[in-house]
C-alpha cells in the first residue's frame, strides 16, 4: 500500500510539473508577446516626437520665444531649421518696430575687438552665417564697404585690433598718415597716429535682415503672433508645463520659452535683479554730402574714439540711403524702455560737433534727422546667455545692444542649442549669469 501511494504522489507532482512548465511556457511567451507591444508602441511615440536627421535626434517641443528682434527671429530659425515644429514667437508691437534695437538701414559689422580675439572669431562665423542666408534667400543683407580704424598708440584698441585681423588671415592694412589722407581725404587725421583698413568691414541691412528671417520662420512653419506683450509667465511647478499670460488675454502653454526681449528685459526679470543697464542712444542723418565723396566707392565704413559712422548707400526699399549716417557709442543716460521723452539738445550738440571736426565736410550738411534706439548693456559689455537659475526651462539672453546685431544668426544657434541640450557652436561660459557677484545680482 504504502508503494502505490507513493507512485501515486510521484504521478501527481509529474503531473502538476508538466503543467507548471506549460504555464512558465505561456508566461514567458506573454512577456515576451508584451515587451514586443511595449518596443512597437514606444517606437509609434518616438517617431513621432522625435526627428533622426543626420544622427541628432531632435525632440518636438513647444517652444515660445519672447521678442521678435534679431535675436528672437534668429532664434526661432535656427530651431525650425533643425527640425522642431511647434515654435511660436510673441512681439509686443510690430516685426521691425521703430522702437526696437534692431529696427533700421544699417547695422556696423566690424571684426575690430580690440584684445578680445574671441570676438573676432565670432564675427568670422557669424559673417558666414550670413553669406548663407542670402544664398539661400536671394537677398542682398550684407555690403561690404570696408572698415577705417582712426586711433592712437595708447587707445588699446587700434593696434590690437590690427594684430588680431592679421591672426585671422583678414585683409587688414596698417597706413601711414599719408596714406589714408590720401585714400580717404574727407577725413581730419588730427589726434590720430595709428589708422587700419580692413576691407572686410561693412554693412548689414538690418530692417531687410528682419524681415528675411520673419518669412523664413513663416515659410518654415513657425508663427509670429504681433501686437501680443507677455504680462506674466506662470512655471512655479516644474512637472507642468510653463504658461505665458499675453495682453490679449490668451494663455499659450509651451514647454521652453526663450525670452529675447532687448531693452523691456526687467518686465519679465525683475525678480533676477539683472545687472543690466538701459541707455539712450542716438542717431544722426545728415544731408548734402556729395556720393562721390561720400558713396560706398569712395568712402569707408569707420571708427574712431567712440564715433562710427557709415558711407551712402543704396538699401533696396529704403529711403534713407542718401543720408549720412554716425553715432556715438557712449553710453547715453539711463531710461525706461516706454518712456517718451524729449531729445537732449546737449548730447546732439557735441555728437555734431565731435562729427564736424573729423569730418569736415559735415559743417556744410544739414542734420535732418535724428532717431533714439536704446541699448541694454552689462558692466562688462558681455553678452548673457543663460537659464533662469531656477528654472531650466527658460532661456534668455540680454545685454546684447551695442554690439549684438552681426552676431544675430551665430546667437540663435547657440541660444537654440541651449533649447535642445546639443553642444553650442561657441562656447558659452563667457556668457554665463554667475559671472558677475552677489554684490550686482541677487534671486528672489
Amino acid at each position: 500500500m504504502k508503494k502505490h501511494s507513493h507512485s501515486r504522489v510521484f504521478t501527481k507532482y509529474s503531473a502538476m510539473k508538466n503543467i507548471y512548465s506549460i504555464c512558465n511556457t505561456y508566461v514567458i511567451l506573454l512577456l515576451l508577446l508584451t515587451k514586443y507591444l511595449y518596443s512597437a508602441i514606444l517606437h509609434t511615440v518616438r517617431h513621432e516626437n522625435e526627428k533622426e536627421e543626420e544622427g541628432i535626434i531632435v525632440r518636438q517641443q513647444r517652444v515660445v520665444i519672447v521678442g521678435a528682434g534679431i535675436v528672437g527671429l534668429s532664434t526661432a530659425y535656427a530651431l525650425l531649421a533643425q527640425g522642431l515644429k511647434h515654435v511660436i514667437v510673441l512681439e509686443q508691437e510690430a516685426v521691425d518696430h521703430r522702437r526696437a534695437a534692431s529696427h533700421g538701414v544699417s547695422r556696423l559689422l566690424r571684426f575690430e575687438y580690440g584684445t578680445q580675439l574671441f570676438y573676432s572669431e565670432m564675427v568670422r562665423q557669424s559673417l558666414d552665417r550670413w553669406h548663407t542666408l542670402e544664398h539661400i534667400t536671394k537677398r542682398t543683407l550684407y555690403t561690404p564697404t570696408g572698415l577705417l580704424v582712426l586711433g592712437t598708440e595708447r587707445d588699446n584698441f587700434t593696434q590690437p585690433s590690427y594684430q588680431a585681423m592679421q591672426e585671422l588671415h583678414l585683409p587688414v592694412e596698417r597706413l601711414s598718415r599719408q596714406d589714408c589722407q590720401q585714400r580717404f581725404p574727407q577725413f581730419s587725421t588730427l589726434g590720430n597716429d595709428i589708422f587700419t583698413y580692413n576691407a572686410e568691414g561693412g554693412i548689414l541691412h538690418a530692417s531687410i535682415c528682419v524681415q528675411t528671417l520673419k518669412d523664413l520662420i513663416i515659410d518654415l512653419g513657425g508663427s509670429i503672433y504681433e501686437s501680443c506683450r507677455v504680462t506674466a509667465i506662470t512655471h512655479d511647478n516644474l512637472l507642468r508645463p510653463i504658461r505665458i499670460h499675453t495682453s490679449t488675454g490668451d494663455t499659450l502653454i509651451a514647454d521652453q520659452v526663450v525670452l529675447a526681449t532687448g531693452a523691456w528685459v526687467h518686465r519679465l526679470l525683475a525678480d533676477l535683479r539683472l545687472p543690466v543697464q538701459l541707455t539712450r542712444q542716438y542717431l544722426l542723418y545728415f544731408a548734402g554730402l556729395p556720393s562721390t565723396s561720400f558713396g560706398t566707392n569712395a568712402f569707408p565704413a569707420f571708427i574712431t574714439a567712440d564715433l562710427y559712422g557709415f558711407p551712402l548707400y543704396n538699401s533696396p526699399g529704403c529711403q534713407d540711403y542718401s543720408f549720412f549716417k554716425a553715432a556715438s557709442h557712449s553710453f547715453g543716460s539711463s531710461i525706461d524702455p516706454d518712456d517718451i521723452l524729449p531729445t537732449e539738445e546737449r548730447v546732439l550738440v557735441q555728437i555734431t560737433k565731435s562729427l564736424q571736426e573729423l569730418l569736415p565736410a559735415l559743417q556744410q550738411a544739414e542734420l535732418v534727422r535724428v532717431d533714439s534706439c536704446m541699448y541694454d548693456v552689462t558692466p562688462d559689455e558681455d553678452f548673457i546667455l543663460d537659464h533662469i537659475p531656477y528654472d531650466p526651462r527658460i532661456t534668455f539672453a540680454t545685454g546684447l545692444s551695442g554690439h549684438g546685431f552681426k552676431f544675430g544668426l551665430l546667437l540663435g544657434e547657440m541660444l537654440g542649442s541651449m533649447v535642445c541640450g546639443l553642444s553650442s557652436p561657441v562656447p558659452l561660459e563667457r556668457f554665463q549669469l554667475t559671472r558677475f557677484s552677489q554684490q550686482h545680482i541677487s534671486v528672489a
